[in-house]
């Protein structure tokens, strides 16, 4: 039976491969250069590429916050968005680029998240969730994570 759409519809059919979860390289590769981008900056030796690698890391982590169960809680991505926040506001002083402890365990954390996302993932979701981070850094918002509500 053919499952019908509605008019206007146009996504068009997914290929196995794209149905299928990353590649054991590609996850590997991935998360490789991630984890060392952290390395870098917590030895005090990174510089604002690191940073801005990190945050990447923290947004798409965001975007693919529904694909593990560990993943949908906001507020992990909320913290390491603001230590990345703060390691940016100490460059941007001429002081060193590093993480506090406290900050080097939020980021850390979304990290790994973000390893077991990419171990789950189809990689259309994963595409799709590339494509979205680059809409929004191409856009002008600031964060693709919502704030804190307060009160």
């Amino acid at each position: 039976m053919k499952k019908q759409t509605s008019p206007g519809a146009t996504r068009p059919a997914r290929t196995k491969d794209a149905l299928l979860p990353l590649s054991t390289a590609k996850v590997r590769s991935l998360s490789l250069e991630n984890h060392l981008a952290l390395a870098t900056v917590r030895t005090g030796r990174g510089d604002f590429d690191q940073v801005c690698r990190l945050l990447r890391v923290v947004y798409l982590a965001y975007l693919l916050r529904s694909e593990t169960a560990a993943g949908v809680d906001v507020e992990p991505y909320r913290r390491a968005e603001a230590a990345l926040d703060a390691c940016i506001e100490r460059i941007e002083h001429d002081q060193a680029c590093l993480l506090l402890d406290q900050e080097q365990t939020a980021v850390e954390r979304v990290l790994v998240l973000h390893d077991e996302q990419l171990a789950a993932v189809p990689k259309f979701r994963y595409l799709e969730a590339c494509d979205r981070l680059r809409r929004f850094i191409a856009g002008r918002r600031r964060s693709p994570i919502p704030a804190a509500e307060t009160g």
